[in-house]
């Protein structure tokens, strides 16, 4: 049977999460299963069932996302590269989502998006921007930047 893993999708609002989602499984070319689940997408992908979880970015409903940690296999933390009014409420969010217990030691995959901006920040810009080698370091959680 095909091995089923979650990833949650999560960031501030407007940050792209939801076109993310849909390029990557474009990219992919994998087939999408049929789901419940609003905010979600199943794809097949060899021998995983994976699930996207996208959940929404504004700042009520941001203390929603705890609930779903715990059946997280990891994280895709979509940032808006060239948001720098936002860039602190960013932080903030990525240092809350880290330091929750039930994400320590769980895989992040910080997806800096809209790259193709003039104003975007380069990957080495963002890492410094958001201390992002200082919070992963103090909770534990692997972590790799990638421009898209």
């Amino acid at each position: 049977p095909p091995r089923k893993v979650t990833l949650l999708v999560v960031g501030l609002d407007n940050a792209g999460k939801s076109s993310v989602i849909m390029d990557i499984a474009r990219a992919m070319a994998c087939e999408v299963l049929p789901t419940t689940q609003p905010g979600q997408i199943c794809l097949r992908v060899d021998r995983f069932e994976v699930t996207l979880v996208d959940l929404p970015g504004a700042q009520r409903f941001r203390s929603a996302w705890r609930s779903h940690y715990s059946t997280a296999h990891g994280l895709l933390f979509v940032l808006d590269s060239s948001d720098l009014a936002r860039m602190e409420e960013a932080r903030k969010a990525l240092s809350r989502v880290l330091s929750h217990p039930d994400v320590s030691g769980k895989p992040l995959l910080l997806l800096a998006n809209k790259q193709d901006v003039a104003a975007a920040l380069l990957p080495c810009e963002l890492i410094e921007r958001l201390a992002l080698e200082r919070l992963v370091n103090e909770n534990r959680s692997p972590c790799r930047i990638v421009s898209c």
